[in-house]
């Protein structure tokens, strides 16, 4: 059976419309914005960026991503923000704090 979707498609919906198209990412996932760190700590003593989480929205992202450069223990040295794949926001550590 050929599966490259050679357009000759026998599905209907109950119109008899051909189905309309899905999009890959829902509009709820659309809202959510990466929130990665650089981990200065690992043993081979190069820094990574670690994917720490999602907000929803860009101002929780940059809200979140402050409390992990801000924090009073082991504060990070950068957060980077990041929506569908491009880079929206960076927030570093201020200067003088060492964690």
């Amino acid at each position: 059976m050929d599966q490259r979707g050679s357009g000759d498609r026998h599905e209907r919906t109950a119109a008899g419309h051909p189905p309309a198209h899905v999009r890959c990412t829902p509009p709820a996932a659309a809202a959510l914005f990466e929130i990665a760190v650089l981990d200065t700590t690992s043993e081979d003593g190069r820094p990574r960026w670690h994917t720490i989480g999602w907000g929803v929205g860009r101002g929780e992202a940059d809200s979140i991503a402050e409390t992990y450069v801000t924090r009073p223990m082991c504060p990070y040295d950068e957060a980077q923000i990041r929506h569908n794949g491009h880079l929206v926001g960076v927030h570093r550590r201020p200067a003088g704090r060492t964690g």
